[in-house]
């Protein structure tokens, strides 16, 4: 029964996108050509001819979107994800209804095509929107509601029942837990009574009116979850399992498909697709603004560095970026050039190898300026965990549980530990813990908060020698 609704509600969401492309492919004519009074040089298009484009544009519109995975009934899908899903496949589909055009010699107007596209996309969203309200309100008044029981008593269990419980948007009733074991009469957990135990489950579900059955089990559980499994074989429940990832360090897990077969992915970099291409594309734009501003400071930098002491001008420096990947990041040259002849070490206040120049340019970090190259030839970025020396990272990942994963984004000129204070000879592992949280909540609005935070800690950091 519970499929089956899904299934109705998929499908008739399916339709009524139809009917609104529908209605955005008449509206953008109508707005085009008639409405809003714009010139048509070449004369008004045959409305006759634009309904056959129509006939032919609405299923292909439907099918792009169905290949966005948009109409997979889901509770908890985010809806931020399903609207970025179908602001990408109107995109999609105002390109392939341009491409057509040009083919079939100009057919159809290029304003006319944009406001398809605008119109498109706001009432699919739009339509979006009113449906999470409206379903948000039934559920609140105690309507459209999935009464749901959760196998096991520990961690994973307890974590999963905070999840439901914080998102009642989702519209998931926790009828009760199933241990594994018998415990006290009366039990609780997270304010849920226990139901009984796995081996009365089938005659449970059909009592309680049971929708779904999560299995949140311990890995060492796995009898208990084959009992469970074989009690509901028969069972009209639908069934899901959560994996137990407790004694995992996740970061950005999720579940893929791997031909038919689902995959929990334990680690997973934040920056992959639309992520990437957003960080990507803000890095060269900042960095390139950058080089360009500040060029007149660069020449000034340079020449004061150069008559300040003999030496290079620029110092590169072997470090471990994204991947476990080498490449020399670049500064403003800061000590004497013989600095390093009794091996490398960290800078310490008063360090007696800075120049004169190089005490204001650390001071004021003026030094890390020529990175913004490395941003821009992709090395590195404007935002992540500081990158090592090698052989600082070959030691550090022998002593410090869950190092190497702030290899999983790019380095940064600055990040979220320098901002909170923890940079050069700090501790290190207060250092990881910061990055290892920038990674799990990166977003470019959170970038952006650092850049600022950086800028207002140039002038009062004590750390930086």
């Amino acid at each position: 029964m519970l499929s089956r609704h899904s299934q109705l509600f998929a499908t008739a969401v399916f339709v009524l996108d139809g009917l609104l492309i529908v209605v955005a492919w008449l509206a953008a004519y109508l707005l085009r050509f008639q409405l809003l009074g714009l010139p048509a040089p070449l004369g008004v298009p045959s409305f006759t001819l634009h309904l056959w484009f129509g006939a032919v544009l609405v299923p292909v519109s439907l099918l792009v979107l169905r290949t966005m995975r948009i109409y997979r009934s889901s509770r908890t899908a985010r809806l931020g994800e399903e609207l970025f899903a179908l602001v990408k496949g109107t995109l999609v589909v105002v390109a392939l209804a341009g491409l057509a055009s040009f083919f079939s010699r100009g057919e159809l107007s290029r304003s006319m095509l944009a406001l398809f596209g605008v119109t498109m996309g706001v009432l699919l969203c739009g339509s979006r929107v009113l449906t999470r309200i409206t379903l948000r309100e039934l559920r609140r008044s105690g309507r459209n509601l999935r009464h749901i029981a959760i196998v096991g008593t520990g961690g994973s269990a307890r974590a999963f029942a905070r999840r439901v419980l914080g998102h009642p948007d989702f519209g998931l009733e926790i009828a009760g837990f199933v241990a594994q074991k018998p415990g006290p009469e009366d039990e609780r957990i997270e304010g849920r009574p226990v139901l009984g135990v796995i081996s009365g489950l089938r005659a449970m579900v059909e009592s309680k009116g049971i929708d779904l059955v999560y299995l949140a089990l311990a890995r060492s559980e796995w009898q208990a979850e084959e009992e469970a499994l074989d009690q509901l074989a028969d069972s009209t429940a639908a069934v899901r399992l959560v994996p137990d990832l407790a004694r995992a360090f996740t970061l950005n897990a999720a579940v893929e498909d791997f031909d038919g077969m689902p995959i929990v992915r334990v680690t997973e970099t934040p920056d992959q697709g639309w992520n990437g291409v957003l960080k990507r594309s803000f890095d060269v734009l900042c960095s390139g603004l950058g080089l360009i501003v500040l060029s007149p400071v660069f020449g000034c930098l340079a020449l004061w560095v150069r008559f300040d002491s003999p030496g290079p001008i620029f110092y590169g420096q072997e470090r471990v970026g994204f991947n476990g990947r080498r490449f020399h990041m670049w500064k403003f040259r800061t000590m004497r050039a013989d600095a390093e002849a009794a091996g490398p070490g960290w800078t310490r206040p008063d360090d007696p190898r800075r120049t004169g120049a190089g005490a204001l340019l650390r001071r004021l970090s003026l030094d890390e300026l020529p990175q913004l190259w490395n941003v821009f030839k992709g090395e590195m970025s404007l935002v992540g965990p500081r990158p090592e020396r090698p052989m600082y990272v070959e030691q550090f990942r022998a002593s410090i549980p869950r190092y190497m994963l702030r290899h999983h984004v790019k380095a940064g000129i600055t990040g979220w530990a320098q901002v909170n204070g923890l940079r050069g000879d700090t501790p290190l592992d207060q250092r990881i813990e910061y990055d290892l949280y920038y990674i799990r909540n990166w977003s470019l609005g959170f970038d952006v908060a650092i850049l600022f935070r950086t800028v207002g800690r140039v002038f009062r950091d004590a750390s930086a020698h």
